[in-house]
């Protein structure tokens, strides 16, 4: 087996082509190139399973949780509206990290945030708990 490093392996091209797209969409997504998933892969259908391995590489639990759901349901995951998902996740977390340490500097209880942060993004008790956790 070759071991090949991802983030340099622009100019390789496999026989397969199921693994060009997984090394290609990795690569973009670890360079934070998603105009060129965008542009590239916008429009096309992969499969679950490339979307579950583009998951594990990227380490994107939120990806892999994504195909999955589509592969209960039998459908293939479109790359734009996954990573758009994945976006709006992210901006969300930050967000809520904002919230969090705006509260500590304003000397909220630990309560009165998550009281406050359950309100204003409309997460459940313990989504609220596992966000405390990790910005508290």
């Amino acid at each position: 087996m070759n071991l090949i490093e991802l983030r340099t392996s622009g100019t390789l091209q496999f026989h397969n082509q199921d693994v060009n797209t997984v090394f290609d969409i990795s690569r973009a997504i670890y360079e934070c190139d998603y105009d060129k998933i965008n542009t590239v892969y916008g429009r096309m259908q992969i499969t679950s399973e490339l979307g579950v391995v583009i998951g594990a590489i990227t380490q994107s639990q939120k990806l892999i949780d994504h195909a999955l759901k589509l592969e209960q349901n039998g459908g293939q995951v479109n790359m734009c509206s996954a990573l758009e998902e994945l976006e709006k996740k992210a901006e969300q977390k930050g967000m809520i990290k904002g919230t969090i340490k705006t509260c500590k500097k304003i000397k909220l209880s630990r309560e009165e945030t998550t009281k406050n942060i359950i309100e204003e993004f409309s997460l459940s008790n313990e989504e609220a708990e596992k966000c405390m956790e990790m910005y508290w």
